[in-house]
């Protein structure tokens, strides 16, 4: 007589795996939704980063002035175009909002309002390469992550982050 073995798993091997993957991902849920939320920060700073960028290359490659009016109450973003050239009249390109790739929720301005050159809540990009110096403060409304973006008068774009885990 033959002895016939089967393989497999016994239920309760069975039940000790998912028990071990249920206390892994317990622990590692909370993490992973921290980093997806300051992910989202990130991505709305690289973002508003990018279009700060575009708006000087644009206006170069123009040679017509540009600018990004930030209104903080409504927190939104308008990039704008002169028209005709050198009259100090704009009209609005698109309208955008920090965060609008992301599913999150990130407020403009917080702590500062955007403060540029003279005062005022736009940067404006001339034709010849040159902005606006000034500040745009981003902020996670959950994580209270903040991230900072510094322009200068030369048209360089830095940006730090504050990062809350």
């Amino acid at each position: 007589m033959r002895l016939t073995t089967e393989n497999g798993f016994s239920l309760i091997e069975l039940i000790i795996v998912i028990a071990i993957m249920a206390i892994v991902l317990g622990i590692a849920m909370p993490s992973l939704y921290q980093y997806r939320q300051n992910t989202n920060l990130k991505e709305a700073t690289r973002e508003l980063s990018a279009d700060i960028s575009y708006c000087r290359q644009t206006a170069v490659a123009e040679n017509i002035r540009h600018r990004i009016v930030f209104n903080q109450s409504a927190n939104t973003y308008t990039i704008q175009k002169e028209n005709p050239v050198n009259s100090g009249n704009y009209v609005a390109l698109s309208t955008k909002s920090p965060g609008s790739v992301s599913s999150s929720v990130i407020i403009m301005g917080s702590p500062n309002e955007p403060s540029f050159t003279g005062g005022v809540a736009y940067i404006t990009f001339q034709p010849r390469g040159t902005m606006s110096a000034g500040t745009v403060w981003l902020q996670h409304t959950t994580r209270l992550s903040t991230s900072t973006i510094t322009t200068n008068l030369m048209g360089r774009v830095n940006v730090a982050y504050n990062l809350q885990y």
